[in-house]
């Protein structure tokens, strides 16, 4: 059974693209723009917000995670530089031409976040002394 709540009705082809895409989501949520629709849902586990211009077509997404949904090559990596960090969280983002992972890391010190680009460069993107 889907959960869902209307801010406002989207029209056939964004509500057929999201459906065709997204089996089985949870607390959906549809919100209006003048330019496009959004859907903010929980499926698997994993919340997520998608963007569909008014005739249907993906425009962006933004997934917020765990090290576990994490490909494999990207923690790979992550496990091998920082080692000694704990990851608490991914923001994965998405358009029709990239994808980029943030993954939010502590230690005793720091908190850190490290950007993975779409051909999985890896960067120190912001690190933050713990008070």
């Amino acid at each position: 059974c889907i959960t869902t709540s209307f801010a406002f009705m989207p029209n056939e082809k964004v509500l057929k693209s999201f459906e065709e895409t997204f089996l089985n989501p949870k607390q959906v949520r549809w919100f209006e723009q003048a330019t496009y629709c959004e859907v903010s849902f929980v499926q698997d586990q994993i919340r997520s917000s998608v963007k569909y211009d008014l005739v249907g077509n993906f425009i962006s997404s933004i997934r917020y995670y765990n090290e576990q949904q994490l490909p494999t090559s990207l923690l790979y990596k992550l496990k091998k530089k920082y080692a000694d960090k704990k990851i608490f969280g991914v923001t994965e983002l998405a358009n029709s031409e990239e994808i980029s992972y943030y993954v939010k890391m502590e230690d005793d010190k720091y908190w850190m976040t490290v950007k993975f680009s779409a051909g999985g460069q890896m960067e120190l993107f912001e690190k933050y002394r713990k008070a």
